[in-house]
């Protein structure tokens, strides 16, 4: 009797990115792709109607990141595993996924084979982890030790600061003589480093990981 093929759900919003693991998931027999989509709040819509084995997501993504996706499929006791796909090889990134329930991260820089490694270990119910971050990541894990935090820089560090502090947008612009536009791109792209899509957890992870004080 031959098993059924591995489904698979697959989100980017990256179109040459998604296009590309689309096309090397077609060409394994044992693999069946099932759907694609471009945003988080899709990609959890489509695991609801679709079930798929796996759902093999970027970290981040408009509307939901692979993190916040991985934690409501966990909470929902949806029968998915998740594989997240990430350019960020930092500890803290790893310990948010593993945290949020993923079966997998694998970093976009990676060969190939280890995406289809990764697939194939979360359907069997296996955590599997870039061979290149596993040892620092899993030593993290054990000693329980708190990862180091995705490197801000200085202009993104005052921008969140500042957010902590409960300042608007408008504000913070005024308070750093920048436009309001661009202290809108320094939040996208903080939300994006953290994997975090809300103020309240940008203002809780900015003073956990004392980034910011609210004294200040």
């Amino acid at each position: 009797m031959t098993a059924r093929p591995i489904g698979v759900l697959v989100a980017d919003d990256h179109v040459i990115v998604r296009d590309g693991i689309v096309a090397l998931l077609r060409r394994e027999p044992d693999i069946e792709v099932l759907g694609e989509c471009s945003d988080g709040e899709e990609a959890l819509a489509r695991i609801e109607a679709l079930a798929p084995a796996v759902a093999v997501l970027d970290i981040a993504m408009p509307r939901m990141t692979g993190i916040e996706i991985a934690r409501k499929v966990r909470d929902q006791g949806l029968r998915t595993a998740v594989v997240l796909v990430s350019a960020h090889h930092e500890a803290a990134y790893v310990r948010g996924a593993v945290d949020a329930g993923a079966s997998a991260y694998v970093l976009k820089d990676s060969a190939t084979r280890e995406l289809l490694d990764a697939v194939r270990a979360a359907a069997s119910g296996e955590v599997y982890l870039s061979p290149r971050i596993a040892t620092t990541a899993l030593a993290a894990l054990r000693s329980g030790a708190e990862p180091e935090a995705p490197a801000l820089t200085p202009r993104e560090r005052d921008v969140l600061r500042h957010l902590a502090q409960g300042l608007s947008s408008k504000e913070i612009a005024a308070a750093l003589g920048i436009g309001v536009a661009t202290v809108n791109g320094h939040r996208t792209a903080i939300m994006d480093k953290l994997g975090i899509r809300h103020v309240p957890g940008l203002v809780k992870y900015a003073i956990k990981h004392q980034l910011a004080s609210l004294d200040e």
